[in-house]
């Protein structure tokens, strides 16, 4: 039996070896890059006068968008789509660091690991961007990974203690 628990040490202190420990997802890393895509960009721009966002240039309300983006079109429920609010989410031209301190300050009330993981794993706005972007216009680009990959990165993210590095 001492031989058998000896063997097991030996396996275990070896596959420590085999696999380094690469600490907590950075927000920099992971997801900044997919933060700053187009398909984000466009509603988190939407509100926006610094960005002459929608709202400024050819849509006049958050309120009005489903006389275009239909349920039939966007897969959402009545009463569903509509951009955030105001300049506040706005993180175009922000750094990593900075678009994460935004995301998390500007986040709703509560256990901030909580609302932002429902936002972004959750929010039916979100998911439709990530899987499928289809708008009056057509179809957008895909956010590069995909949903699955976008799910990976937030909840690793946000399990490591959601760094803004």
């Amino acid at each position: 039996m001492r031989h058998l628990f000896a063997l097991l040490a030996l396996v275990l202190s070896a596959s420590a070896w085999a696999s380094p420990n690469i600490g907590p997802v950075k927000f920099s890393d992971a997801l900044y890059p997919k933060f700053q895509h187009e398909r984000c960009l466009q509603c988190h721009q939407f509100n926006s006068r610094r960005s002459n966002g929608r709202a400024w240039n050819s849509h006049r309300s958050r309120y009005l968008c489903e006389q275009c983006h239909k349920p039939a079109l966007t897969g959402l429920g009545g009463g569903e789509w509509m951009a955030p609010a105001g300049d506040r989410m706005d993180y175009t031209g922000f750094s990593a660091h900075d678009t994460c301190e935004l995301i998390k300050r500007n986040a709703a009330t509560g256990d901030k690991a909580e609302v932002l993981s429902h936002h972004l794993l959750h929010d039916v706005r979100v998911g439709w961007a990530l899987k499928s972007g289809k708008t009056p216009a057509g179809q957008r680009e895909v956010v590069p990974g995909g949903y699955a990959e976008w799910e990976r990165d937030v909840k690793a993210w946000i399990a490591g203690g959601m760094v803004c590095e």
